[in-house]
Order: C-alpha cells, then sequence, then structure tokens
C-alpha cells in the first residue's frame, strides 16, 4: 500500500516510522533494510504521526477520530482518545518540554480547533477551543525552544502563532503573519538556520501557486548581542543512541547544539553503510558461481594436458 508518512527517529540513529493506506504504522533500521515493529490497532486511514522528543513514544491521529499514543517497541501498548468530531483530518504534534500532546482538527459543525492532552492520562483532552471556522486542514509546527505552537492552514494566508504554558488554559494566542495570497502547503526550517544576528526564532516556507515564500519570524529588539533567553540550546540534529541500542530499549535525550556564533561545537559525522538486499547477494553469488564454473574448466584443461 501508498506510504502516507515517514519520518525518522530524532534519538536512534537510521529508525524510520512510516504509516500506509494498509491502515498501519512501521518501525524500520533502514541501515539493516529491516522492519522492527508492524502496529495495526487503526481501523481506518492514519491522518498524523509524530515521534516524541527522544523517540521512546509516537502518537497518531485516525479517520476514526481517535488520538493514539504508542510504544513504537511494544505493539499491545497503546493509549487512546477522543479526538474531533468533524469528519475532516485532524493533526497532532508533541509538546514534550511541557509534557502535553497538541491536536489540530474540526468540530462537528466545522469549526477549526485545537486540543491539549496529557500523554499519561489520554481519558480526555486538558482543554479544547475553537480557532476560526475555515475550510483548509490545518498544519502543526512547535518549537520547544521558546514553546510556540505555529498553525497554519492549506487554502489559509495566514500563519497563526501560539504561547504554551504549563498552566489552563496551557495556549495564549500571540499574533499571525498574514498574507493577501494563500498557501498550499507549510513547513519550517531547523533552528540551526535562523539568523540569531536578527533576533530570527522561526523561518517558514510557505508552498505557493508556482513559488515558495520564505516567511521570517522575528522578536522585535535592537540590540546587537547574542539574546540567550531566546536561543537555548537547540537539537543538533544528531543520533543520540545507535539503532540496535534503541530497540534493546534504551532511551536518550537528543543531543543539543549552541545557537551562538562560534560557540556550536562539532558534531560527529555518522557514515550510513547500508547492507546489501536479498537480490543483490544472489546476483553477486551467481557472478562468483559462473566464474568458479570457468576456472575449474579451465583447470580441467590444463590438468587434461
Amino acid at each position: 500500500k501508498k506510504v502516507s508518512f515517514c519520518h525518522f527517529n530524532p534519538v536512534a540513529n537510521n529508525i524510520l516510522g512510516t504509516c500506509s493506506y494498509d491502515h498501519t504504522v512501521k518501525v524500520w533500521d533502514i541501515e539493516k533494510q529491516a522492519e522492527i515493529l508492524s502496529m495495526d490497532k487503526h481501523p481506518d486511514a492514519i491522518q498524523s504521526f509524530a515521534w516524541n522528543v527522544n523517540g521512546s513514544r509516537l502518537a497518531t491521529t485516525c479517520k476514526d477520530k481517535v488520538v493514539r499514543v504508542y510504544d513504537p517497541r511494544q505493539s499491545d501498548s497503546v493509549l487512546s482518545a477522543p479526538a474531533f468530531e468533524g469528519g475532516k483530518p485532524a493533526r497532532v504534534v508533541w509538546m514534550d518540554n511541557h509534557q502535553k500532546l497538541g491536536c489540530v482538527g474540526f468540530s462537528k459543525t466545522s469549526m477549526r480547533q485545537y486540543a491539549i492532552y496529557d500523554p499519561k492520562m489520554m481519558d480526555k483532552p486538558l482543554a479544547v477551543s475553537d480557532i476560526d471556522q475555515s475550510a483548509g486542514v490545518m498544519m502543526p509546527f512547535y518549537d520547544p525552544d521558546n514553546s510556540i505552537l505555529y498553525v497554519g492552514g492549506k487554502g489559509d494566508g495566514n500563519v497563526r502563532y501560539f504561547e504554551v504554558v504549563n498552566e489552563a488554559p496551557y495556549i495564549y494566542f500571540l499574533s499571525e503573519f498574514r498574507s493577501s495570497e494563500s498557501q498550499k502547503g507549510l513547513a519550517f526550517m531547523p533552528k540551526v538556520s535562523v539568523d540569531v544576528h536578527k533576533c530570527e526564532i522561526a523561518r517558514a516556507l510557505r508552498l505557493m501557486k508556482d513559488y515558495v515564500q520564505p516567511v521570517s519570524f522575528q522578536v522585535p529588539r535592537k540590540s546587537d548581542l547574542f539574546q540567550e533567553d531566546i536561543y537555548p540550546e537547540t537539537y543538533a540534529g544528531a543520533p543520540a543512541l545507535d539503532a540496535d541500542a534503541w530497540v534493546e530499549g534504551k532511551d536518550a535525550d537528543p543531543i543539543l547544539r549552541s545557537m551562538k556564533p562560534g560557540a556550536a561545537s562539532e558534531t560527529a559525522k555518522i557514515e550510513f553503510k547500508a547492507k546489501k538486499s536479498r537480490a543483490e547477494l544472489e546476483t553477486e553469488l551467481q557472478t562468483a558461481n559462473a566464474r568458479i564454473a570457468e576456472l575449474e574448466a579451465e583447470l580441467a584443461k590444463l590438468k587434461a594436458q
């Protein structure tokens, strides 16, 4: 079946999670070209999935209007909660620094909403609130460094952003980017790509009709000094565990790096070594057997002389 989403584990090297139209979530070791685990707890189409910050849990939303949290190393370990009553797709995002799980979706009356969950007690959402009434499916992106949730919708001309806190109501609206042109898609670049000299805290890429538009989110400050309060150490993009250690049940916090210019530590580069597939090995074996046969024939001729 067609694969709908794929995301790398943020901590374990070469561990990839996928979900597809056969209603399964699978975890792979791409270096060994092997499936580690398959989870088939979804009765309908999977609409989104996301790893938590240390790759020890993953969350999904499904067309059956349920949000689920899995231990990706134990297929029978599942927590679930009712999501949104609307029929349009919902999306999920982790907010690990506040030990929360966020979802965006639609109410029964097609009102766009967000919901906040405690991933350890999934019986009901901690908070649900309306955003607006529009038809576009929403795309959430969370910045754990500054506790900001960015939400853009397909067909929208704006990107809203909210501050996430520990106390109810858990989310406060901050502001929004506005444009007269609607977007077809939205993505955020890694935090290490922002310009700290301009106090830029996020950079988005809006997919338009025939071009990609970058959008910069900046804190209005005039100082030329490095702003430590808005630039804590951020995700370095390097694995903290190898695949075998992760499969055995080990967890680790993600490797962080400084955002201060000139202070970033060098992260070790890990070379990817893909193992040969069965077809490749069989081809090599056939070639070797053919060569052995040629050499044996030549040897037989020499003995006959």
